[in-house]
């Protein structure tokens, strides 16, 4: 043989050893982090929770309530004269109809505090009336909703504040008449003379 001729060397084994070493080091680093990771608590997806908007509720309109077509009771609580016409007057003068107002008198007269009470949704008009009364009375007690629906009236009222006391008439003494004793006949005790007769004796003969 020609010792001339080429020979290609053959390829180091190193090599082929070194790399087969790089992937078994990564496949045992996948094993170990595959490994890892599925023992780790899998994070749970956070719900949002999706609130609604609550719709308040649109407030109803009370129905507005005429000042003349009220049906208003004014009693007398103190028993001063002429108080229920008083107010009267003034609920007159604040729109209130003459022709729905009635007065009277209470059965006692020893209300201290003028009251309001009125049946339901008549809440302005028991406001309106009571700083209409505010200068006619020191304390004034509203009560909404205290009156029966079938009530005659939808607003008694009962007149407070000092109690008139009735003065009563002292009895002047009627004089007496003296009666002067006449004077009484005394009878006559001038004594009467008596008249003695004595008997002359004729001297028989």
């Amino acid at each position: 043989m020609d010792d001339n001729l080429n020979t290609f060397p053959a390829p180091p084994k190193k090599n082929n050893k070194t790399l087969l070493v790089i992937i078994g080091v990564v496949i045992l680093a996948a094993i170990i982090g595959g490994y890892i990771m599925s023992k780790q608590p899998k994070k749970t997806e956070e719900k949002k929770e999706v609130v609604a908007e609550k719709s308040e509720p649109t407030p109803t309109e009370k129905p507005k309530i005429e000042k003349s077509t009220v049906k208003i009771q004014v009693i007398n609580g103190t028993g001063t004269p002429g108080q229920a016409g008083e107010v009267v007057k003034a609920l007159e003068e604040a729109g209130y109809s003459a022709d729905n107002i009635k007065t009277g008198n209470a059965e006692e007269f020893d209300n201290s505090v003028t009251t309001i009470e009125a049946k339901v949704n008549f809440e302005e008009i028991i406001s309106n009336i009571k700083d209409e009364l505010e200068s006619s009375f020191d304390e004034i007690k509203t009560k909404s909703s205290e009156l029966d629906s079938e009530n005659e009236f939808d607003v008694i009222i009962v007149t407070g504040g000092k109690i008139f006391v009735t003065a009563t008439p002292t009895k002047s003494a009627s004089p007496t008449s003296s009666t002067t004793p006449s004077p009484t006949a005394q009878p006559n005790t001038s004594p009467t003379p008596t008249i003695t007769v004595t008997p002359t004796l004729t001297p028989t003969p």
